[in-house]
């Protein structure tokens, strides 16, 4: 029986962006990682992944490479080589063997090398492999787009990528045009993509794009801490004040969420604050109040819908006003006992985002504006 040589390289017949070799497995682990390889280290602690690679199969054997054949630039403006090359798949694999957790390693591995002429060419094969479950792929597409733009959250929620539906609605409420009426969830018109493709792509465009933001509310929570009520709608509204306000976050706002957080001062103690179903309240009253279960009627709450796709609508004006009182007029002394005088989502479209033709918004939520 012929054998491959290992360290030689062989052409398939006909084709010329495809090479099979056998590699040492020391060769194959001194490459790096794809560029947007999502966080491998934790995906390894998830059990169906261990579980599946604790022992070696005969198709762990085969690993695939990705060689760039012309120079290019990445996203962040980082230039790459001819000749560079990374893991475009294997790498749980890889790290498993490092680490010493599979009943066995392999001296050698079979590797397919797919050569492409841009980074884009790689980025769409490493995709063919890199193929999460529909609920992994959101975040973990996330992660690997702020790996490759060099970017270390500081919190854990960040780290993790557990702000892509937020990402999605500010995408949606600030520029609908682009990203279209469902944000990151629009599906696309063109027939040469699929729609997971699609929606990698858009992803990694609005991180890119909202990169300060994202940069800009990871620090705010790494200060001020989080809760529960520290949810997607909240962390939407966050996103789209610090966008709309051309700003970092000021003391008021920093306060507001301290308080929302119950982060304690320096003495341990937490700030409370006053509550309750009527009378005057400060802002942080007002969004403490919506968060409290003591209401004998969901009529009488203020977003009954938080955390459903509608409760976006009614949740991220209710957020972004009293956020925006906050900021102008902190979070001690000015109360008030009622909200947007005409209406939350009424402000929100037309002082906020200063958008008077919100049908598009309106149509994707199936509502109308009161």
């Amino acid at each position: 029986m012929n054998q491959l040589n290992v360290g030689e390289w062989y052409a398939l017949p006909g084709v010329d962006d495809v090479l099979i070799g056998l590699i040492t497995r020391k060769e194959f682990l001194d490459y790096p990682e794809w560029i947007t390889q999502r966080n491998t280290r934790n995906r390894i602690k998830k059990k169906g992944v261990i579980d599946h690679l604790r022992k070696l199969f005969p198709t762990h054997h085969i690993v695939a490479l990705g060689e760039l054949l012309e120079p290019d630039i990445w996203e962040d403006g980082e230039e790459y080589d001819t000749g560079d090359t990374w893991r475009l798949d294997a790498n749980s694999r890889g790290l498993v063997w490092e680490e010493g957790l599979s009943d066995r390693v392999p001296e050698n591995v079979l590797a397919v090398k797919y050569r492409g002429k841009t980074l884009k060419d790689l980025r769409s094969i490493y995709w063919a492999f890199d193929n999460p479950t529909a609920a992994e792929i959101a975040a973990e597409v996330v992660t690997g787009c702020m790996k490759s733009l060099k970017f270390t959250a500081k919190t854990k929620k960040f780290q993790e990528g557990q702000f892509v539906t937020a990402l999605s609605y500010t995408c949606m409420f600030d520029n609908p045009e682009e990203y279209g009426s469902r944000g990151l969830w629009t599906e696309s018109n063109d027939s040469s993509i699929t729609q997971s493709e699609y929606k990698r792509m858009k992803t990694l465009q609005a991180v890119y794009e909202y990169l300060p933001t994202i940069k800009a509310v990871d620090d705010l929570l790494s200060i001020t801490g989080v809760n529960s009520c520290y949810d997607q709608t909240f962390l939407t509204s966050l996103f789209l004040y610090h966008i709309k306000s051309e700003a970092d976050f000021s003391r008021n706002v920093i306060k507001l969420c301290k308080l929302l957080a119950e982060t304690k001062d320096d003495d341990g103690e937490v700030e409370p604050v006053a509550i309750a179903k009527k009378g005057k309240l400060t802002p942080a009253g007002w969004i403490v109040r919506e968060n409290v279960k003591f209401y004998s009627k969901p009529t009488d709450i203020q977003i009954p819908n938080r955390g459903k796709i509608d409760g976006f609508y009614e949740g991220v004006p209710f957020f972004t006003y009293w956020i925006s009182i906050a900021d102008k007029h902190g979070n001690k002394d000015h109360k008030q006992n009622v909200g947007a005088r005409q209406g939350y989502k009424r402000w929100f479209n037309d002082t906020f985002l200063k958008r008077a033709d919100v049908s598009s918004l309106e149509k994707a939520f199936n509502l109308t504006t009161s």
